[in-house]
Formats: structure tokens, C-alpha cells, sequence
């Protein structure tokens, strides 16, 4: 090993060389990337060695610090040793801020901080001059990637089993040595912190160094084993006895503890206690004193003979107004100020936005807790109910009550919404006596009674298909009705939750035999191993249909994201040519097999904005083309869907990176619904093996091209 990185923020600089100086006593070699240096993740890779990362608050904070370092940490090769060490960070006035990472609410609090900050700059960037905005775009670009990717980061970091600074100094850093492969090295510095307290021991009482916290600075534990008899390991010489007067650690400057810090508890574990009082006083803090004491009350039930607990209950009032102001709480005597600040419109996008991403992930529960915050913040705000009713009905079966509750609520915000009909269609139970209602048809009513049994499988099934980009949109539909047809499925995505809950519902409804592989097509390593080391069950693959494409962004060529068009061209072009040049070689090798494309009517006729998408779509239609004149030769069909306008999918959504309002581009007409597209691709597969259908373009009745579209209302 020649060095060891130390990476830290630049306001941390002082428990970086309090570090260093203490282990370098014996020869340990560091190389420090302060944030000083630009960015930290760039740095961190090019030095390419064992890395100690310094997590504080103001790591967490610093654009220079996090930006990229989500991709250098996952990149890391897994024989680099790399150690998080969590520590207080540093206000502007020199005092210590702890950092905590191991809860959703502590997660939550960097989360909204760059979710905030990216909000602020998106407003100075539509505020400003193109030059202006030209200059932005770079920063507002890494702010957005780094809220999106804030709650993902701490989730690795705790993956990598952070340490508190505590667990990190104890035993003569014990740890640190044995996570670097140092062992030899810690008895060497154990005999040097020994013969430097001996020497101490002569003259003066002894005193490990302590530095005020609110320095930085890291203090040494002191050695475990008692001081009043301390042996040197040298076995040359004899054992030595030396004088130790007991240990009087000097103070330690602390912030002033919390009401929750200072109430003893009886009953349960004290950190389960503390947190769960500190969870409640952050919602009340930020004026929801009703979640806050949600939060008592469960603490109350499950812990009843909890002094601490019971005694924050008490004496923490709420007012039966929601809205009403509250001056001051009391918890054990403790005044706690409670913030009477409005709820800002900055908060309300913030969960909302938390919420966009979560769901883009998959993390539907973490979605569902941040759209009802923006419920309980705004019940008004446009579109929330919907969200969260059609979210909970589709991917949360355990929450299909709530889900009925905020379906008709969506209902009351739009009537006409025929998504939202069909939801609570679905899912709204029956009456409980439905023959008492003789006004209902009895054929409908048997019809209503009696779910009709999922179709039977085939004895042989007529054969397998490969679906990309199966887990949401045209993808799922068309894996639902290959499913229903009795087809064996092998699913990819890159959403893990969504394949597993997509696989258990397939196989359920349908018995269908699925394999599902989590992958970005975008990756070409990632692609080839798995599609290189299928079961053999699943090695012929009669049908390929390359679903997975996306659109970013809808802005003009010379104010276009960079990144967005390398997502694009990415996904749509070489993520299809990856996948089919994996799978192509099977088919020509049994003279059999259909590769389905999905292109878009942006492949036939671009538009404005659309310039990179329409490019790429272009280059399916051309691929598709190209691919057919190569591989008809060897009885392999090609074909290519053009859909417009599609409903039911998350195109809108993701190309407006998240934004509800700007998403809503279906409501004034009916395009097509994704449904509508599988049957398509599922007739195009169906044909006799001697029909190829080639191509097939399709738009809802009221778009007659990309341009012209009735927009009079569905």
C-alpha cells in the first residue's frame, strides 16, 4: 500500500489532520483531497488507492463533495478498502452539527436541502438572459443529478457499514487497521501510545488529548484496559510497572442537549427512545405538531412504561385546529420553540418532486409518504390525489382502501378522468348484498359476483419472448397479454421492484413461467452477461421485442442537455443494437425467430423540440430497415411499431424529468392507451411464419400526424 486517501470537506480540514497526525506517528502515508481541490469524486478516482471517507454534514452539503461520488463509490473495485467514518460537520459559526444518516428523516433532511436548491436555481434559470441561463445550465444540470441521487448515496454509504467517529478511535483505531490490511501496524502504534502515556505518567497526571468538539478536532479514546498498571509489549525487556493517577478527561464543549437527550428511559433500548422523540420533534418543528404527536402516541403504545416517552406525550398539547399557531411546547420542564413560519410553495414541489423520483425508482412506499406530505401541505394541490391514487392502486395492494379514498378524490377534482374511473372501477368492492338491488341486471350482477378464472395455460408453450423495458408502459402491456397467450416471458429493467412485482402478478393470473433480469440496456457489459447466461429453459427466443427507449427534455438544439441527449441515444439506439446483437445469433442459428422494434411516429416526422428523440427514432426506423435486409436471408423477421401520442406510459413524465403540470399533454383529446399498442406488436407475432408485417404506424383518431392533433376534448 503506498498511501491512503483522506477525503473530507474543506470546513473538516482540522479532523483530517488531527487524524493524520496521530496515525502518521508510525509511518502511515496520507493523501488528503480536501473539497479545496474541485471535485472530490474525480479526485478520489484518479488516485485509485484505499480511500477513508470523512461523511459530515458539510460533506453532505458541498456540490463539490457529492457530485459524482454516488458513481465513483459504486465503480470502486471490490478489493479497494474504503471506509466511511461519520463525524460532526462545522457551522458558519465554528459550532458542531451532528450528522445522522441512519434514519428516513435524517435522510429526508439532505434530501429537501438539495431539492431546494435545485428548485432555486431552476427559477434563476427561467429568470434569466440565454447567456445567462447558458452559464447555469452546468450547475443547475449537477444540482438536479445530485437531489436525485442524495437519498441513493446514503443508502450506500450506510451499505458500506459507515462508522460514528466513536467506533472509528476506539481501541487504538482497531478498526481502521483492520480495514486496511494494517495489523502488523496497530501493535506498533498501541506500543506508541503506551510509552507516550508512560512518559506523561512520570510527571503530570495523565490526559489523553481532548479538543473542544466545536473544533473538529478528533479526541482519543482512553485505552480500554486500566492505566494503573501499564505494560510495555517489548519482550526483551521485564514488565514495568508505572504509577497512574486516575484518568480526568477534560471538558468537552457539547451542544446544549434536547429535551428528548435529557429524559431517562426505563423500558426500552435509549437510542430506539431518543430517535423516535426526535423524529416527533422534527415534524413539530416544522409546525406539523398532529405528526409529531402521531409519532408519541405509537411510541406510547408500544413502550407504556417508558417514563421518557410518557412524559413527552404529556406535555406536548396539539391544538384540535390544524392550522392554529402554537407558541411553545414543554417537554420535562425543557421550553422547545415550535416554528410558526408558512409553509412554503418550496416545500410543497420539494416532497413532491422527493415523491417523482422515489416512484421513477420504484420505491412506491417512499413515494406514497412524500406525495401525502404535499397533501397534508396544500390538500388543493393540483393533481396530488391522482398520483397517489393511481400509484397505491396499482403497486400498493396492502393500502387498496386508501387508494378507493384518494381515487374519489381525484374525482371530485376531475369528473371526466377516465384513468381514474377505471382505477376505482377496479377497485371498489362490491355491495354486500348485491341480489337485494333488483334494478341491477342479474347477468350483470353474476357478472360482478363471479371473477372469470384466468385462461388455462397451453400444455406447450407456442414459444419465448425477450421484452425490454418491461417494467412500466407499452413494455408491461405487452408482457401482460404474451403472458395471457401462455408465452414464456424473460423480462429486463432496470427497477428490481417493479420486475419482482411484475413476475409474482404474471404468474399468478396467468401461471406464466417468467424470467425476469434487472439491467440499463445502456450498459453493454451488463447486457451481454446476462443475456449471455440464460437457463437453458430459456435460451431460444422466438421473439425479441426491443421496448426500452425514453425521451429527455423538450428544448430547442441550441439550449438542449447534453446529458439528456446521451440518455437518449443511449437507450434508444445502442441499447437496441446491444440487445439484439446478444440475441440475433441464436435466431440465424435455428433459422427462426422475429425481432419487434418499438419506433415511434417521431421516426417518420420530426417536430420542434424534438430534435435528438426524433433523431434516434429516425435511427430505429433505419436500424429496422438495415437489421430486416441482413437477416431475411436466414428466415428471420423484422418488424417496427410507430405509435403516436400513448397514454398509460411514463414518456411524458420522464421526459419533462418529473414535472406533473408540464406531463399533462393527454388531457384535451384521447391518444392511445398502451394496450392498444401491445395487441399490435402481439398480432405482428401471431402472423403465420411466412408473413412479416413490416411496419406499422398508429395514432388515436384525434392526432392525424405529430403536428395536428384535435384538442376539443376527449
Amino acid at each position: 500500500m503506498n498511501r491512503i486517501i483522506l477525503a473530507y470537506a474543506n470546513a473538516n480540514t482540522e479532523l483530517a489532520q488531527s487524524i493524520d497526525n496521530q496515525l502518521s506517528r508510525i509511518g502511515i502515508p496520507f493523501e488528503h483531497i480536501p473539497s479545496a481541490v474541485g471535485n472530490v469524486a474525480e479526485a478520489i478516482t484518479a488516485a485509485g488507492e484505499p480511500v477513508l471517507l470523512l461523511v459530515t454534514d458539510n460533506l453532505l452539503r458541498e456540490r463539490s463533495c457529492v457530485k459524482g461520488l454516488l458513481d465513483t463509490l459504486k465503480s470502486m473495485p471490490s478489493s479497494t478498502a474504503f471506509l466511511p467514518v461519520l463525524a460532526d460537520g462545522i457551522d458558519a459559526l465554528g459550532q458542531p452539527v451532528e450528522t445522522k444518516i441512519d434514519r428516513m428523516v435524517n435522510m429526508l433532511h439532505y434530501m429537501n436541502h438539495w431539492q431546494n436548491a435545485w428548485m432555486e436555481l431552476s427559477s434563476s434559470h427561467q429568470a434569466a438572459s440565454p447567456e445567462e441561463r447558458a452559464a447555469l445550465e452546468p450547475e443547475l444540470n449537477d444540482t438536479r443529478n445530485i437531489a436525485n441521487q442524495m437519498s441513493d448515496l446514503i443508502v450506500l454509504l450506510r451499505d458500506q457499514n459507515a462508522v460514528t467517529l466513536a467506533e472509528f478511535e476506539a481501541n487504538d483505531f482497531a478498526l481502521f487497521f483492520k480495514k486496511f490490511d494494517l495489523n502488523d501496524w496497530h501493535g506498533q502504534y498501541k506500543r506508541l501510545v503506551t510509552q507516550s502515556i508512560e512518559q506523561q505518567s512520570v510527571t503530570e497526571p495523565v490526559h489523553l488529548p481532548v479538543t473542544p468538539l466545536s473544533s473538529g478536532i478528533l479526541a482519543l479514546e482512553p485505552v480500554e484496559e486500566p492505566l494503573s498498571k501499564v505494560v510495555d509489549t517489548n519482550p526483551v525487556q521485564e514488565e514495568i510497572e508505572v504509577p497512574v493517577k486516575p484518568l480526568e478527561p477534560e471538558p468537552t464543549l457539547v451542544p446544549e442537549m434536547d429535551a428528548a437527550a435529557e429524559i431517562i428511559a426505563t423500558a426500552a433500548p435509549v437510542d430506539q427512545i431518543e430517535l423516535t422523540i426526535r423524529d416527533a420533534q422534527f415534524w413539530i418543528d416544522r409546525g406539523h405538531v398532529e405528526r409529531g404527536v402521531e409519532l408519541l402516541k405509537i411510541a406510547a403504545e408500544e413502550y407504556p412504561d417508558d417514563v421518557r416517552i410518557a412524559a413527552a406525550y404529556r406535555n406536548v398539547v396539539p391544538t384540535t385546529e390544524p392550522k392554529a399557531e402554537i407558541e411553545t411546547l414543554v417537554i420535562e420542564s425543557h421550553p422547545v420553540a415550535v416554528s410558526n413560519a408558512p409553509t412554503t410553495e418550496n416545500d410543497i414541489n420539494s416532497y413532491e418532486l422527493m415523491g417523482d423520483v422515489a416512484f421513477e425508482k420504484g420505491d412506491y412506499l417512499f413515494s406514497k409518504y412524500c406525495w401525502d406530505r404535499v397533501v397534508e401541505l396544500n390538500p388543493g394541490h393540483p393533481g396530488i390525489y391522482r398520483k397517489l391514487g393511481l400509484m397505491t392502486a396499482e403497486h400498493l395492494h396492502d393500502h387498496l382502501d386508501t387508494a378507493i379514498l384518494y381515487l374519489k378524490q381525484a374525482l371530485e377534482a376531475n369528473a371526466k378522468d377516465k384513468e381514474v374511473q377505471a382505477a376505482l372501477k377496479n377497485l371498489h368492492p362490491l355491495p354486500p348484498e348485491p341480489m337485494v338491488k333488483a334494478v341491477v341486471p342479474l347477468e350483470l350482477l353474476v357478472e360482478s359476483i363471479v371473477a372469470p378464472e384466468p385462461p388455462a395455460r397451453p400444455a406447450v408453450s407456442p414459444g419465448t419472448v425477450l421484452i425490454t423495458g418491461a417494467t412500466a408502459g407499452i413494455g408491461r402491456a405487452t408482457a401482460e397479454i404474451f403472458a395471457r397467450n401462455g408465452y414464456r416471458l424473460i423480462l429486463t429493467g432496470r427497477r428490481v421492484k417493479r420486475l419482482v412485482a411484475l413476475k409474482k402478478q404474471l404468474e399468478e393470473a396467468y401461471q406464466s413461467e417468467t424470467l425476469i433480469l434487472p439491467f440499463d440496456v445502456r450498459d453493454g457489459g451488463a447486457v451481454q452477461a446476462a443475456l449471455n447466461n440464460l437457463p437453458a429453459s430459456f435460451q431460444d427466443i422466438d421473439i425479441l421485442v426491443n421496448n426500452a427507449g425514453l425521451a429527455k427534455g423538450f428544448s430547442s438544439i441550441h439550449e438542449g442537455s447534453l446529458e439528456h441527449w446521451e440518455a437518449m441515444i443511449d437507450t434508444n439506439v445502442k441499447g437496441l443494437l446491444y440487445v439484439t446483437r446478444c440475441i440475433s445469433p441464436g435466431m440465424v442459428a435455428r433459422r427462426k425467430g422475429h425481432i419487434i422494434n418499438l419506433g415511434s411516429s417521431a421516426g417518420k416526422e420530426v417536430y420542434p423540440k424534438g430534435n435528438v428523440y426524433c433523431a434516434t427514432k429516425f435511427a430505429v426506423d433505419a436500424l429496422t430497415k438495415a437489421i430486416r435486409l441482413d437477416l431475411h436471408a436466414h428466415n428471420i423477421r423484422v418488424s417496427q411499431v410507430s405509435p403516436g401520442h400513448v397514454e398509460e406510459t411514463e414518456f411524458a413524465i420522464t421526459r419533462f424529468d418529473g414535472d406533473a403540470e408540464r406531463a399533462k399533454i393527454y388531457e384535451d383529446f384521447q391518444p392511445l392507451k398502451s394496450s392498444d399498442v401491445a395487441e399490435v406488436i402481439y398480432f405482428m407475432a401471431t402472423r403465420p411464419a411466412y408473413v412479416n408485417i413490416q411496419d406499422v404506424q398508429l395514432f388515436g383518431t384525434q392526432q392525424a400526424s405529430n403536428m395536428v392533433i384535435d384538442r376539443s376534448g376527449r
